[in-house]
C-alpha cells in the first residue's frame, strides 16, 4: 500500500490500522510505497511495476512465527508466490478487476487482474472484509469458503475527525455562513453516482436556490461533471473543491449541514460516511453494498430508497422541507464512538491474525 494516508481510503485504513496496532504494543512491520513515516518504504510509488515487485520480493520475506497481512493483490503477489508463510490474512477492500471493468477498463487488463487476484486469494487462509456485501463479493466472485471470511468494519481516527464549530469551520474554508451546504467527498469516477447526484440536486432545489453543493475529490469525470453543472445552470450552486488534504477534511465535514454518499455500485463499506458522522454531520447514503451498515442503529431515514435521481432528490427535498428526520450532531458522534473506533477495530483484527497463525508475545 501507500505509506501516505492521504493517497486514498484504503491507504487511510492501512495507515490507521498499523498505527493503532503499534500503539497497542503489537510488533509488526508495515511495508508500503512512498515516503516512509510510520512504516518501511519499498521505494517510490511511480517506479515501474517490475521494480516494485522486485522490491516486495526482496524485503517482504517469511520468518518463523510471523504471518503476512496483505491489502492489495497487486503488491501481495510477489510476497506469496513460491513461499510459505505461517499464516496469510487478506484484507479484502473490493473486487479490483470488477471495479476496473466498471470504469471502462480493457478486457485483457480486467482478465489479468482477475487472475492475479485469484492467485493471491487462494494462497490465504483467512480474510477480513468490511461488510456483508464484500463477503458476498469475495465468496461468490472468487470461490472463497464463507467460514474463512470475517466481517470487521473500518474504523475512524476520532481524534482527527471530531466536531468543530460550524461557524469557525466555514470561516476557515471561506464558505458562506448563511446558506445551507451539502458536501459530497468522492473520487470523480463513474460508479460514485455523482452525475445522478447533480441531476437530483437540480430537481430538489428548484424552490431552494440558496442551497450549495460542495463536491470534493479528483478523478476522470471532472470535466464531464463540470459541463453537466454548466448545462444545468447550477454554476452558482455547485462548487468543485478538487483534492482535499486529509487535515482539511474534518473542517469540510463540520462546515456542512449534511453530507451525502450517492454511490451506484461496488461500495463495500463507506468510510467517508463515518468520518462525516464523527465530525457531527448527518449523512445520507444510497442502499448500496455496505453503506447502510455505517448508519445502522442511528436512523433508518439516512438510507435513501434507491440510487436513482428521484430517490436522491426525494431525500434532499425531505431534508430541505423538514420532513426527513436527521439525528443531532451529538448523536452522530456518539454512533461512531460506540462502534467504530480504531482501538476496538484493531483488537478484532488481532483475533483473526491469531486464528491465522500469528504468534503474539502476550
Amino acid at each position: 500500500m501507500h505509506l501516505k494516508a492521504s493517497a486514498g481510503g484504503v491507504d487511510r485504513y492501512f495507515n490507521a490500522l498499523n498505527n493503532t496496532l503499534a500503539r497497542q504494543g503489537v510488533s509488526a512491520t508495515a511495508y508500503g510505497f512512498g515516503e516512509a513515516c510510520d512504516g518501511t518504504s519499498l521505494g517510490p510509488v511511480n517506479k515501474p511495476l517490475m521494480q516494485r515487485w522486485k522490491a516486495v520480493r526482496k524485503q517482504v520475506v517469511p520468518q518463523r512465527g510471523k504471518m503476512l497481512a496483505t491489502h492489495f493483490a497487486l503488491y501481495a503477489l510477489p510476497a506469496v508466490l513460491g513461499r510459505r508463510w505461517d499464516g496469510h490474512v487478506v484484507h479484502f477492500h473490493g473486487p479490483w478487476a470488477n471495479e476496473s471493468k466498471r470504469e471502462g477498463g480493457k478486457m485483457h487488463a480486467v482478465l489479468c487482474k482477475q487472475m492475479l487476484e485469484r492467485a493471491v486469494y487462494h494462497r490465504a487462509n483467512r480474510f477480513i472484509v468490511l461488510s456483508k456485501a464484500f463477503r458476498e463479493q469475495l465468496c461468490q466472485g472468487y470461490g472463497i469458503p464463507e467460514p474463512r471470511v470475517h466481517i470487521i468494519p473500518g474504523g475512524v481516527e476520532t481524534e482527527k475527525f471530531h466536531p468543530v464549530d460550524m461557524v469557525e469551520a466555514r470561516h476557515r474554508l471561506v464558505w458562506p455562513q448563511k446558506q445551507k451546504i451539502i458536501v459530497c467527498v468522492r473520487r470523480l469516477a463513474r460508479r460514485m453516482g455523482l452525475e445522478t447526484l447533480i441531476e437530483a440536486f437540480a430537481k430538489a432545489t428548484v424552490d431552494h436556490p440558496d442551497v450549495k453543493l460542495m463536491i470534493g475529490g479528483q478523478g476522470p469525470l471532472r470535466d464531464e461533471l463540470e459541463q453537466q453543472v454548466l448545462n444545468a445552470g447550477l454554476s452558482k450552486q455547485v462548487q468543485f473543491l478538487g483534492f482535499i488534504p486529509e487535515n482539511t477534511l474534518p473542517a469540510v465535514y463540520a462546515a456542512a449541514d449534511l453530507s451525502i454518499v450517492p454511490s451506484s455500485a461496488l461500495e463495500g463499506f463507506g468510510l467517508i460516511s463515518l468520518e462525516s458522522l464523527a465530525c457531527g454531520t448527518p449523512v445520507l447514503v444510497t442502499p448500496v453494498g455496505g453503506l447502510p451498515d455505517t448508519v445502522k442503529g442511528l436512523d433508518g431515514d439516512l438510507v435513501l430508497q434507491g440510487t436513482g435521481t428521484d430517490h436522491i432528490a426525494a431525500g434532499l427535498r425531505g431534508w430541505l422541507e423538514g420532513t426527513l428526520r436527521l439525528p443531532s450532531r451529538e448523536a452522530c458522534r456518539e454512533h461512531v464512538m460506540r462502534g467504530f473506533t480504531w482501538d476496538r477495530i484493531a483488537r478484532q483484527v488481532c483475533e483473526v491474525y491469531r486464528e491465522a497463525g500469528w504468534q503474539s508475545k502476550s
